[in-house]
């Protein structure tokens, strides 16, 4: 028996150690995925009003319903940290997977004590056939949905346009791809005196090339979840572009265009995030001689 006791106690560490990895491993999973982090850009141009100095707007995307603490306590806390001057959803706040309007408003109540809230619809919503419900919530509750529309954005006497595009999801399955479509609408909806900041509010990244056509100054954007996997500052996989895709995070400039790509706060199919933490996107706007 003594000589099966080393044997014996070899196992029992083995296991042991086995377990131990496990639960760190879970641990930094969860906090991969529930610790919020806050990315800030500052920018930069002649366009925008002297009044707007210092603006800051927080892009909040790609929610899916994820709960951060009680109330959404954890999250809220977070922006009201950041003192916004203006908070921008761009899409995808609830999952069509797990709808739940109950929570998805609970953040939206608390995000418009904090700024004012400007909300444009993604393909989650886009398949919702509750999504009219959701929409009436967001409107009673004081946000501005914007839906192939745009909004004045009035500071001290100065003002941006900010632009809505609505996700494709909406449009007719024949319709989805064509790009002539947006094109045509992101025409419409930048009529107008080019000398006005023009900031639009579409859900997808990888239309970048459409954006940069119409001439609009700045996107954001969501979509991409940060690659749901990151490899030396890489995403893996990102629905609409597929594997290594090129835009899940930060600044992209194209021309006269730049666009910041959130990387998304929650998860829908696929439920773990690696190296890619929940973000929101803090922008401080600066006038430039």
């Amino acid at each position: 028996m003594n000589e099966n006791r080393p044997s014996h106690w070899r196992k029992i560490s083995a296991i042991a150690g086995g377990l131990g990895a496990a639960a760190g491993f879970a641990a930094f999973c969860r906090w991969q995925n529930s610790s919020l982090s806050v990315t800030t850009y500052r920018c930069g141009s002649h366009k925008l009003p002297s009044s707007f100095e210092d603006f800051v707007l927080l892009q909040v995307s790609d929610l899916h319903n994820k709960s951060f603490g009680r109330h959404q306590h954890g999250l809220l806390d977070r922006l009201a940290a950041e003192e916004p001057n203006a908070i921008l959803i761009t899409g995808d706040l609830v999952d069509c997977h797990r709808t739940n309007i109950a929570r998805a408003m609970e953040f939206v109540r608390g995000a418009v004590r904090l700024a004012p809230v400007y909300y444009t619809p993604g393909n989650h919503e886009g398949r919702l056939a509750v999504y009219p419900r959701l929409r009436e919530e967001l409107v009673k509750a004081g946000v501005r949905v914007l839906e192939d529309q745009k909004a004045c954005l009035a500071y001290r006497g100065g003002f941006i346009e900010l632009i809505g595009l609505r996700d494709p999801r909406f449009l007719p399955p024949e319709e989805r791809k064509n790009s002539q479509v947006l094109e045509k609408k992101l025409a419409q909806l930048t009529e107008g005196d080019e000398k006005v900041f023009r900031l639009l509010l579409s859900h997808r990244p990888e239309l970048f090339p459409i954006y940069q056509k119409s001439g609009v100054d700045m996107v954001l954007c969501g979509h991409a979840h940060g690659g749901q996997f990151r490899l030396l500052h890489q995403g893996v996989f990102a629905p609409g572009q597929g594997v290594l895709p090129k835009y899940t995070g930060g600044v992209h400039v194209q021309g006269a265009t730049a666009m910041v790509v959130s990387r998304g706060l929650g998860n829908s199919e696929f439920p773990l995030r690696l190296n890619n933490r929940p973000e929101i996107v803090k922008l401080i706007l600066s006038h430039e001689e």
